[in-house]
């Protein structure tokens, strides 16, 4: 009976020393390093058929694993530095100026990061606003619009703090709906240059 209770006993005591003794699973192992950074935006896009100036802002948290790959996980937001005419206005009263801003929630990628020049790709998904300033007389002059915007980027290190990308991105624009202005005039390609500053 008593050697029973001390086999028990001894049972109970390597249980859990067997199941510390393996690797605990984590979403986030300990060899993944965590940073930020923010960054400005300048760059030019087309805007109905027209070249418009393009600024913006973003803001992002950094996953950098073991083996220098990085995912970036962030806000934005873009908006035009200039007014620009309307193309497809076919009304006989004056022609407004066009001005138009977007942001949303951004995922972006990361290829060995440590390397001097590398590579990246990242999307954007949120709204838009559109509005008509400076002329014409009507009864909706602003709207707003779903934003989906793919990019492929290239990185140079200048410091362990500061980076300059460099991105091409298109803008694919949906559910507008304002008088001379669809889906495709507010559609198109940019190109911009990024200047990140943080932990990377």
């Amino acid at each position: 009976m008593r050697s029973m209770l001390l086999c028990g006993l001894l049972i109970l005591f390597l249980i859990p020393v067997q199941v510390n003794a393996q690797q605990q699973e984590t979403l986030f192992a300990n060899d993944i390093n965590h940073g930020g950074f923010g960054s400005l935006v300048y760059g030019v896009t087309y805007v109905n058929g027209q070249a418009a100036f393009l600024r913006g802002t973003r803001g992002a948290w950094v996953i950098r694993f073991s083996d220098g790959h990085a995912i970036n996980i962030g806000l934005a937001g873009y908006r035009t530095k200039s007014n620009f005419d309307t193309v497809n206005w076919n009304r006989h009263d004056n022609e407004p100026e066009m001005r138009t801003n977007y942001g949303g929630f951004e995922l972006e990628y990361v290829n060995n990061s440590y390397r001097l020049i590398h590579f990246g790709a990242q999307t954007l998904v949120g709204s838009g606003t559109v509005r008509y300033q400076n002329g014409g007389d009507f009864e909706k002059s602003s709207d707003d619009y779903f934003v989906l915007q793919p990019a492929g980027n290239i990185h140079l290190n200048v410091t362990h703090w500061f980076r300059i990308s460099g991105s091409v991105l298109y803008r694919y624009s949906a559910n507008v709906n304002l008088d001379g202005t669809g889906n495709s005039d507010l559609s198109g390609f940019s190109v911009s240059v990024g200047l990140r500053f943080g932990k990377f």
